[in-house]
């Protein structure tokens, strides 16, 4: 198993004197000019005319600019301040040269010009030592520790800092000395000298509180809370982070509710309550860039980024860390940005980049060296073992490892210690030696794991060692873990993704039950997997998402999509075409992540997804029929085939990446094959490794319909194309296939009455580009002579969404995508009426799509691609189909849905469905039709244009008692 994405971030909580060190805020004066409008003049450069432009005395412009550092329009500052400098020098005022030197240097200092600040800075601090000001040493030297802990030079920063408190005690200044020793323990933090930072928080708290500084205080208890997630304690962080926050109210402090607000996001993550982290980050960061603090927006945005990889939403993650990288290089901030090297790495890993990754790893490790940050080292050597071991590098990973954990025992960070051992126990495992590997846990000292990721490498542990009983308890464990804090995320996109990379424990308990013999316990945890992303990113979008406030944000985002749409169609600038493009994948990533923040859903058993229970699913079965489902976990294929009387398992020696290689591979030989091929090889070898002993062992004897319900790469293979060797026949030739979205959508079917398709409406909305729709339509109406026929522009989508809600059984001959980036916006052409509504744009997509309510017992996607979700797109994510279109229209109610796996001619697919509607209208059910359909043009027709099509949902199967059961609600 693969370390998972793990969170580094820890926000940057900084003292008081992060702003400026220097007292308290003067008030802002109401005809002083706004932040905006004062970064979007040109000052005047002459003191005279500035100071009249600012209602104030020439010798005043030092407190002007004080005010507008105040008021964080830095820009404005920086200006005011350097004519503040010019001032003093012409008449010879090094006092209030070194005073405005100070400040000016702060400013460059937000602005993170941090070469012009500490010019600056050392120019004020040498000046007030020239003129006397031994009394204002104090702020100098703790600005330029500030300014020195934020470039890595930790050593200076420290020096500066110890001299802050010296000169502050020397003048008895005792918020200058609350100031310097707030400031003292982020370096040591840094240093990972733990036990020192946190006295020094502690004595900052009370400093604080004896000078009755909110802020000072405040940022203290932030800090620790800080600390304490840091070392892996972050229940001990959200009362600290409460009572600070009640302190930054007081202050009307907004800085220190940014950061109090990104640590939350950390604490809650740290927790497993992903959805409350992602709140509490997006609130932080919406504070900080209306208040203009670059740096607290890029700390709050690497925490979002980790919430995105540990949800598994890497595009997600990838685009907030781009963001933050570029605001931590601005601002020169060294630790930052070697943590975003490392954050890289991880996520370049976890997409099969196991060199790139490494490379990543080793600068991260190298930049935070060079400033002795070796708190973040530790966790930068765990990242490089990783990496080493993924590119085949075993001795390297262990000596990283080993590395890793003398470090993390010598900083005394017990989170990064118990990383380490579960790295180095996973490697041990892999070497074949599980007795070292239990000797690197036990070391760790955790008896009772609350990390899923400790409790599933025990579990691997303990399996190996053949003691089941023990590995059961803790493969039982890790999944409930695991459940647990992706139940907290809600429904919607980051919930479905956050399974995508974390097979693995569900693949581990499943080993572990069938070690026991147990092939019942095993089937029902391997049929608690497949269809889960479709029912979770699907499904939730059913709910009320939060009232008229939430479902305006979403139209807004999707009338900005459709007019960069309109744009993008007009544009052939190159150039131009890339910026349009662009904006509209963000505008629609906002609006996917503006659905996954709806309150939590509990309906699961509305999609189909609950508890399931062996018995249930064999009762549901007839004898004729078969049920065939996976779990395509990280190191092995476990094959589960279930009959009315009987449970086969077969495990395949293959993880979900390698067999994710050859469905692809199979995929692409098949649309290449010419006429008169052999059939791939490929066909052949996928059918003996999922289903031959199976075959070979008779349990298929009887069986005339297979209903396969797929996991993971598994979705987008055509099941009906596999080949047996001995025989040289196609699966669907002795075989009527449905696949469906769950194990649990079996056991809920219920029987109903027979539907009659005499009341089909055919839509083809392009004809004249797709000729081969329009022969479709006409074919299908001579068969059907009671079905309705909207050719060209009769068909629009109110034409079909009425047919849909009318429950009628719909054909759509057009053009279908999917969309791999955003799969909410995956979509099918059905024609444009007059208006320019969003809601009437000529296309159906998949997020409008399960907002219908359909009865339908047919929905024929005549198109490309319309049966095909993430699974099939490149590279291949680990994820099911949940962005199909077919399986949104399953959600909206459809009963059996036909739709493609891969791109179709329209010749070939006006065939296919001619003979299709041929057999169905003879009385045969939805699959049925489509099997008899293939085998005609397997016998007929070169090529395999056939095997792109696919029956979803059950459709027309009988019950066990011989009632049909055309349908179900997912």
């Amino acid at each position: 198993m693969s370390r998972p994405y793990r969170t580094f971030a820890f926000g940057i909580l900084l003292a008081v004197s992060l702003l400026c060190g220097c007292g308290e805020r003067p008030p802002v004066r109401a005809e002083h000019l706004t932040r905006s409008e004062s970064a979007s003049l040109e000052l005047p450069t002459d003191p005279i005319p500035l100071a009249a432009l600012l209602a104030v005395a020439p010798e005043s412009l030092r407190a002007a600019g004080e005010e507008r550092y105040f008021a964080e329009a830095f820009d404005s500052a920086r200006a005011i301040l350097t004519v503040e400098v010019t001032r003093a020098r012409a008449d010879d005022d090094s006092a209030a040269e070194a005073r405005a030197l100070m400040w000016l240097g702060l400013a460059e200092y937000r602005l993170g010009d941090y070469v012009a600040a500490r010019r600056d800075g050392e120019a004020s601090l040498f000046l007030k030592r020239q003129v006397g000001l031994d009394d204002e040493l104090s702020r100098s030297f703790n600005a330029l520790g500030l300014l020195a802990w934020n470039e890595g030079r930790h050593h200076d920063a420290l020096q500066h800092f110890d001299s802050a408190t010296v000169t502050a005690e020397r003048h008895q200044d005792a918020r200058g000395v609350s100031r310097a020793i707030s400031n003292i323990p982020l370096v040591l933090v840094e240093l990972g000298k733990y036990d020192a930072a946190r006295r020094g928080f502690l004595a900052a708290r009370v400093a604080g509180r004896q000078i009755d500084d909110d802020r000072t205080e405040g940022n203290a208890l932030a800090n620790l809370a800080m600390l304490e997630i840091r070392l892996g304690s972050p229940d001990r962080a959200l009362p600290l982070l409460a009572e600070a926050r009640h302190h930054y109210a007081v202050a009307e402090y907004a800085t220190g509710e940014a950061n109090a607000l990104g640590q939350l996001a950390t604490a809650f993550s740290g927790l497993g309550d992903l959805q409350r982290a992602i709140a509490a980050a997006d609130s932080g960061i919406a504070i900080a860039r209306t208040e203009g603090l670059l740096q607290e927006v890029a700390a709050t945005l690497e925490v979002l980024a980790d919430l995105h990889a540990q949800a598994g939403s890497w595009r997600l993650a990838l685009r907030s860390l781009r963001e933050a990288d570029s605001l931590d290089a601005m601002l020169g901030l060294a630790v930052e940005r070697g943590n975003n090297l490392r954050r890289t790495a991880a996520i370049l890993l976890v997409l099969g980049e196991a060199l790139p990754a490494a490379a990543r790893a080793e600068e991260a490790l190298g930049a935070h060296r060079e400033i002795g940050a070796w708190g973040e080292i530790v966790d930068d050597r765990i990242q490089l073992a990783e990496a080493y071991a993924a590119s085949g590098n075993p001795r390297a990973a262990k000596a990283q490892a080993d590395s890793a954990l003398l470090e993390g025992a010598t900083i005394k960070n017990p989170s990064s210690v118990q990383d380490a051992a579960v790295l180095a126990a996973r490697l041990a495992l892999a070497a074949g030696d599980p007795r070292r590997a239990l000797l690197y846990l036990e070391s760790v000292g955790a008896t009772e794991a609350t990390d899923w990721v400790f409790s599933d490498i025990r579990a691997a542990t303990f399996l190996a060692l053949g003691r089941l009983d023990e590995a059961q308890v803790e493969g039982k464990r890790s999944v409930a873990l695991l459940e647990r804090e992706r139940a907290s995320l809600g429904m919607g996109p980051f919930r479905s993704a956050y399974l995508t990379n974390r097979v693995g424990p569900f693949s581990r308990l499943v080993s572990i039950n069938l070690a026991l013999r147990d092939t019942t316990a095993a089937f029902e945890v391997a049929a608690t997997l497949p269809g889960r992303a479709l029912a979770e990113r699907l499904g939730g979008m059913l709910v009320q998402r939060g009232g008229i406030e939430f479902l305006a944000e979403g139209e807004r985002h999707l009338l900005r999509a459709a007019a960069l749409e309109r744009e993008l169609v007009k544009t052939t600038a190159g150039e131009q075409r890339v910026a349009i493009q662009r904006e509209l994948e963000s505008v629609r990533a906002r609006y996917e992540e503006h659905l996954a923040h709806r309150t939590p859903f509990t309906g699961d058993r509305l999609l189909g997804h609950r508890q399931i229970k062996l018995a249930d699913v064999q009762s549901a079965l007839t004898s004729e029929e078969a049920l065939l489902t996976f779990v395509a976990g990280p190191e092995r294929l476990d094959v589960f085939l279930v009959r009315r009387g009987a449970v086969l398992h077969r495990s395949v020696a293959i993880g979900a990446s390698a067999l994710a290689v050859r469905v692809r591979l199979a995929r692409e030989l098949l649309t290449r094959t010419r006429p008169g091929q052999e059939p791939p090889g490929a066909l052949a070898e996928l059918h003996e490794m999922l289903l031959g002993p199976a075959v070979a062992a008779g349990s298929f004897e009887g069986m005339t319909h297979l209903l396969i319900v797929p996991q993971g790469p598994l979705g987008a293979l055509p099941f009906a194309a596999l080949r047996n060797a001995k025989t040289g026949r196609f699966l669907v030739e002795d075989y009527v296939i449905s696949y469906l979205p769950t194990v649990a959508a079996l056991a809920d079917s219920s029987p109903t009455a027979a539907v009659s398709f005499g009341r089909m409406v055919v839509f083809a909305p392009l004809p004249e580009s797709l000729p081969g729709t329009g022969r479709e339509a006409r074919a299908i109406g001579r068969l059907l002579p009671t079905a309705e026929l909207r050719v060209g522009t009769s068909s629009n989508e109110r034409a079909v969404v009425q047919a849909l809600e009318a429950g009628r059984p719909v054909h759509l001959a057009s053009h279908g995508s999917q969309n791999a980036l955003n799969p909410l916006f995956s979509r099918i052409i059905v024609g444009r009426a007059g208006g320019s509504q969003p809601n009437n744009d000529g296309r159906l997509e998949v997020h409008e799509i399960i907002g219908l309510h359909t009865s339908s017992p047919l929905v024929f996607l005549s198109g490309c691609e319309t049966g095909l979700g993430a699974a099939g797109q490149e590279p291949f994510p680990g994820g099911a189909d949940e962005g199909a279109l077919s399986q949104a229209f399953l959600v909206a109610g459809a009963r059996s849905v036909v739709a493609t796996l891969w791109r179709v001619d329209d010749a070939g697919a006006a065939e296919l469905a001619e003979r299709f509607y041929r057999y169905l209208s003879s009385g045969s059910s939805a699959e049925e039709a489509l099997a008899r359909g293939q085998r005609d043009l397997i016998r007929s027709t070169p090529g395999f244009t056939w095997a792109a099509y696919a029956t979803f949902g059950p459709g027309g199967r009988k019950s066990a008692a011989g009632v049909r059961i055309t349908g179900m609600r997912l």
